[in-house]
């Protein structure tokens, strides 16, 4: 397939208000002139991004207010996108962690990771790719982890979901293949975000360590790999050389090596309703 060129066309993120979202916007709206349907829970956040992308690079930006854990949101999300205007990229970034013991996860944070994780990203998957598939043109990435490639202790949870991106979105690009319509999965590794912070995740990995890459130089390699259409790219030498060993190595090995990688950064006690 031919590159994509987003110059003047919308392209819709999926949280986009910080980290990853926020930045693969500035880059989409900078360097390649595309217009921003830009998605997150944050009003406040999506109204600064709007008014900074703007002003800086004359683009136009629809700040869309979701909670895609919410039943039916996805469904609204596309409604709102593609009413008066043709929507050429879909970036599905948004996603939610937990560190910690799967016997401590209380079961509203299984729901709303479950939902925004998997069910919203198969919903919009659908809307969206059927859209593109009536033009004959259009790309969708999912954004997985390297977690999905193989069991992971302590983010057991978010690792299931993350397999299931991977499983799903390389199945729907073999389906679409045909069709003029591009299915990317973005696969990184440790981002120095919000999410490391508020899933506790910082207890054990900081900003700078090894294989923790900054969200602007995430960002870049992931448009990168929406505009060339790539079926799966994942970020960083290191993170392609651990994604290479979980599919080679058993997974008794690497289950062992990543539960003593994460087990330093486990609460002492359970964590308190």
């Amino acid at each position: 397939m031919k590159p994509m060129n987003f110059r003047g066309r919308w392209v819709l993120i999926t949280g986009a208000s910080s980290g990853l979202g926020l930045e693969m916007a500035r880059l989409l709206a900078k360097e390649h002139g595309a217009h921003i349907v830009a998605v997150a829970r944050r009003e406040d956040r999506l109204l600064a991004l709007k008014a900074e992308l703007e002003g800086a690079h004359g683009v136009q930006v629809l700040p869309l207010v979701a909670d895609l854990s919410r039943p039916g949101e996805a469904e609204r999300v596309h409604a709102v996108a593609v009413e008066g205007r043709t929507v050429d990229g879909v970036i599905l970034n948004a996603g939610v962690t937990f560190f910690g013991r799967v016997l401590e996860q209380p079961a509203e944070s299984f729901d709303t990771m479950l939902a925004t994780n998997v069910t919203s990203v198969v919903r919009m998957s659908q809307r969206f790719a059927a859209d593109f598939v009536r033009r004959g043109e259009g790309a969708l990435m999912l954004v997985a982890s390297t977690a999905g490639f193989a069991p992971l202790p302590y983010q057991a949870t978010y690792a299931a979901t993350k397999s299931f991106v991977i499983s799903f979105g390389r199945g729907l690009a073999h389906e679409l293949r045909k069709t003029g319509v591009s299915v990317t999965v973005f696969a990184p590794g440790g981002i120095a975000t919000e999410m490391l912070s508020l899933s506790g995740l910082d207890r054990q990995f900081k900003a700078g360590d090894l294989g923790i890459m900054s969200a602007d130089a995430c960002a870049r390699i992931a448009v990168e790999a929406l505009v060339r259409r790539r079926e799966l790219a994942v970020p960083g030498l290191l993170n392609r050389f651990l994604a290479t060993t979980m599919k080679l190595l058993p997974h008794a090995f690497i289950v062992q090596r990543s539960a003593a990688l994460y087990e330093g950064g486990l609460l002492k006690e359970p964590p308190k309703p």
